[in-house]
């Protein structure tokens, strides 16, 4: 037990040391060893509760449920001073309301419980484990080299780096506590901790975009914790429980408990930014790359995945699991044709994770052994992969000046490290062997299994529009255009490399070792919820995986001394008209000398925000709307 407490205090402790040192040489030390030591207790704590599950009880000890009520307390009543500076006064309401709830189920029917496991350690909350001790690590050490250049940049900002590195260790504590959290009220206390948490890394910069952001942020996800508040009262008032574990063994009465799970489905939309409730992740792209890669690889959006795969078999086969299955769907296609139109690295980022996340959400609103198997699967390799993307834009950002897509354009010349990293996150994505599309490979299987055949068409279809966003911009990090390479060269710090690096391997090794992880850790999962039925997708040969990977490598292999033996000659790039010789700029008519320039395709009139983000909006409120007021009747 005391191992897996740490897991939750240490990186608090360490949050609290940083808010008051200032001295950034000791901080710098501070944030480094403390990520190492956080990675190394997250790999203890796997290998220590590997072979078995275990709940713990904490019923002896009453007065931790006030300490709980006082932080939610404390919490909402820095939101409330927030909201009323702001004149934010949906965010006060909804606060109030809900620590209200809180407090009052508490003192009123906190008695009237069953006893339950405060947590639970499984396979699921294991892997969650290491994804969020290793990547959110690795995004805390990234950090440290990263401010140096971010103030340099913006020199206008003040520099209070101290606090971000606080919230990061306090945002990573919280995520422990959730992934491990079997009563809900703990777990919504986690919850919490996190919105809170994003909302001050969102507004770091304190100008008038990243507050406004952040206070979105905040506003979405106090909806979102007040829906989930909702629904822990609802069971609690009715079955007497709120440890996720009882949930899952609830029969009777199935049409309280529907709209209970419904509630906080509702709940893990806003955590995982789904339509309608995309905004505040858009938004969060203000905030300093590492925030950027801790909310949308490994911690804060995957929170509200997490509890979708938690409540999976209560989602299977019934009107509720066909709503979010739908809102996901739609969710999934529309912010990949988003995408399409983004020159903006981040952004184009930001909805490639939405639109991944609507597809585990598929997943899990199907809830066969199946289609959870593809869900976790996705949520391993996508954080993985999407952390390694964000942070390489955000050296990149820094390098060239820009985060435009078109400015990267021939990035492999002046920098071969750095456009790797990037291509292997970006290939990481979508490219056979690697894990995502693998792993959508398994959740079309699962979708065709089930009988949802008009699923597969929207993941199919979704899934080439993938491809055309992400082959575009790999196109143009290894374009041959004009650069001048002694000039244009650039240089990464080596913290900020080392972390690259790092990243960009475990892409690779996590790819490879896609079988143990299947049939080590996710399947032994399902075979506990499932009661020991083989998801069907372990007759996948995985052999033929390994053999794709080999190929690779034997290929970089076997060319790169072919290619260094040729002799290759030089020759001018050709041109719209004739090269002036530098293969930076052409002769025009009338000899006029005219700069080389290639621009990508956009598709703006088909796939631009203009166009499609007030449709997105209001087709996907509909969903919701409707699909709840016929879902109510049904049930009722």
């Amino acid at each position: 037990m005391s191992l897996i407490l740490s897991l939750i205090f240490f990186p608090l402790l360490i949050g609290l040391i940083l808010l008051i040192s200032k001295n950034e040489r000791v901080n710098s030390i501070i944030v480094r060893g403390a990520s190492i030591v956080i990675i190394a207790l997250s790999i203890i704590v796997c290998v220590t509760y590997f072979s078995t599950q275990i709940y713990i009880y904490f019923s002896k000890f009453e007065w931790l449920n006030y300490i709980i009520l006082a932080i939610e307390a404390l919490m909402t009543i820095y939101i409330v001073y927030i909201g009323v500076k702001k004149r934010s006064f949906l965010v006060i309401a909804m606060s109030i309301v809900q620590v209200g709830l809180v407090i009052w189920f508490e003192l009123s029917q906190g008695h009237n419980m069953l006893e339950t496991a405060t947590l639970n350690i499984d396979k699921f909350s294991l892997l969650m484990i290491l994804i969020i001790g290793i990547i959110g690590s690795l995004i805390c050490i990234y950090s440290v080299s990263y401010f140096r250049d971010y103030h340099e940049h913006h020199a206008e900002f003040k520099d209070r780096r101290n606090i971000f590195f606080s919230v990061m260790f306090i945002f990573l504590a919280a995520m422990f506590g959730l992934v491990v959290s079997n009563n809900m009220l703990w777990m919504l206390l986690f919850w919490e901790v996190t919105s809170f948490c994003s909302f001050l890394l969102i507004g770091y910069s304190k100008e008038n975009e990243a507050v406004k952001n952040a206070l979105k942020a905040l506003t979405i996800n106090v909806g979102g914790g007040l829906a989930f508040t909702a629904g822990i009262i609802i069971i609690g008032m009715h079955y007497h429980v709120i440890g996720m574990n009882n949930i899952l063994n609830i029969l009777a009465d199935k049409p309280v408990l529907y709209i209970a799970v419904f509630l906080m489905g509702v709940a893990g939309l806003t955590k995982s930014a789904q339509m309608p409730f995309s905004g505040w992740l858009l938004g969060a792209m203000v905030a300093p790359t590492p925030s950027s890669a801790l909310l949308h690889s490994s911690t804060m959006v995957k929170a509200g995945v997490f509890l979708f795969i938690r409540l999976s078999p209560l989602l299977y086969g019934n009107y509720v699991g066909a709503i979010f299955m739908i809102a996901g769907a739609f969710t999934f296609i529309i912010t990949a044709m988003l995408a399409v139109s983004q020159t903006d690295a981040k952004k184009l980022l930001a909805y490639s994770t939405i639109s991944n996340l609507g597809l585990m959400i598929v997943c899990a609103s199907i809830g066969t052994a199946e289609a959870l198997w593809a869900a976790i699967m996705l949520i391993v390799f996508h954080a993985i992969a999407k952390s390694l993307l964000f942070l390489s834009v955000g050296t990149v950002a820094h390098k060239i000046e820009s985060r435009d897509i078109e400015n990267m354009d021939g990035l492999i010349k002046i920098s071969q490290s750095l456009t790797i990293c990037l291509i292997i996150g970006i290939a990481g994505m979508f490219l056979a062997p690697f894990g995502m599309l693998i792993s959508k490979w398994a959740a079309m299987k699962a979708f065709i299994d089930s009988g949802n055949m008009l699923i597969v068409l929207v993941v199919a279809f979704g899934s080439s529009i993938t491809l055309f966003f992400w082959t575009k911009w790999m196109g143009k990090l290894v374009e041959n255009v004009s650069r001048n390479d002694d000039k244009d060269k650039i240089t990464i710090n080596f913290g900020e490399k080392i972390v690259l690096y790092i990243q960009a391997i475990l892409v690779v090794v996590v790819c490879l070792g896609f079988p143990v992880i299947s049939s080590g850790i996710v399947t032994p999962y399902l075979n506990q919820i499932f009661y020991n039925v083989i998801p069907p997708i372990q007759g996948l040969d995985t052999t033929v995986i390994i053999m794709m990977m080999c190929i690779l490598f034997l290929l970089g292999l076997v060319l790169t001394p072919i290619y260094r033996k040729r002799k290759v000659g030089k020759t001018s790039l050709y041109m719209a008209g004739e090269n002036t010789g530098d293969n930076r700029s052409f002769y025009g008519s009338m000899g006029s000398v005219q700069e080389v320039e290639s621009e990508n395709w956009y598709l703006n009139n088909w796939f631009g925000e203009g166009r499609l983000w007030k449709f997105s909006i209001a087709a996907s409120c509909c969903i919701l709307i409707i699909g709840a007021f016929f879902g109510m009747g049904v049930l009722l």
